[in-house]
């Protein structure tokens, strides 16, 4: 075995058997209508609603010991605000194994009337069942957001994003994957520069952009749906299986309106096919 790689599973050896967790717990009492936080370098986020004015905080780590010694896990409350934070040590050392091995998570219980904001350098972000505001950010994991009332923000620099069933406007943006949105009753934004686009409208059209650089797109829509039609592709087809009223009708390229006109609707893509179809 060559010199450099037995140190390399010697080091590696050593870092997994002093591995150690982790944890952190806390407890807050609020009001509905109060704001989560969450700040993290690099853990995947769970948060869902309770029964109860609390916030309640778990917080779970798994590294080598040195790395543990050095982590903050911490959280803190001013007024109905909870902030949650996780930071990892510092990476600047030439070999940090633990850190490049860590295994991190945060999950947190709110209020179902709570406001969320979540940015994590590098994990996953589930949310569910809340009322109010949401923001969720990663640099590299899927996020999903399910049963919804507000508007929702989301964006990921290489994962997936689902939102579902949501009750107000969504936006999402991901560079690497796709883009589920489905049962939105809002105005609804998906746009990816490497995956499919599924959009399904619930309720009246508040206005459509569904776009894509790498892939097909999908859009589901009431038979009453009203609005203005315009979808276009570089590389395949547009197709309808939705009555349209037609002023340009190619090919790879749909532009008319659906009963009558209305708010746009707007779908794109470089690389792929585009459909309309009616829900069942």
């Amino acid at each position: 075995m060559p010199r450099y790689s037995a140190i390399a599973l010697f080091l590696l050896a050593a870092g997994t058997a002093h591995a150690a967790d982790k944890t952190f717990d806390r407890t807050f009492t609020v009001s509905p209508g109060g704001s989560l936080i969450v700040n993290a370098d690099g853990a995947s986020v769970s948060v869902s609603s309770a029964d109860a004015n609390k916030v309640t905080v778990h917080m779970r780590v798994r590294s080598s010991e040195s790395d543990l010694a050095d982590m903050t896990l911490d959280a803190t409350q001013s007024g109905n605000e909870v902030t949650a934070t996780m930071r990892r040590p510092n990476s600047g050392k030439w070999f940090n194994w633990g850190s490049w091995r860590a295994e991190s998570s945060i999950e947190v219980t709110v209020p179902k009337r709570f406001e969320v904001s979540v940015r994590t350098g590098g994990g996953s972000i589930d949310l569910k069942d809340t009322v109010g505001s949401v923001k969720l950010n990663t640099s590299g994991g899927d996020i999903t957001a399910k049963n919804l009332n507000g508007t929702v923000w989301l964006r990921t620099s290489g994962g997936q994003i689902t939102a579902e069933n949501v009750q107000g406007d969504v936006e999402a943006h991901t560079s690497g994957g796709d883009v589920r949105l489905l049962s939105i009753d809002g105005n609804i934004q998906g746009h990816t520069s490497g995956g499919n686009v599924r959009v399904s409208l619930k309720g009246a059209n508040r206005g459509i952009r569904a776009t894509t650089s790498g892939g097909d797109v999908e859009l589901i829509l009431p038979r009453s749906t009203t609005g203005n039609i315009s979808a276009s592709t570089s590389g395949g087809h547009v197709t309808t299986d939705i009555p349209v009223t037609t002023t340009v009708i190619k090919a790879s390229r749909l532009e008319g309106t659906f009963n009558g006109g209305g708010q746009p609707i707007e779908a794109r893509t470089s690389g792929g096919n585009i459909r309309l179809r009616p829900e069942n």
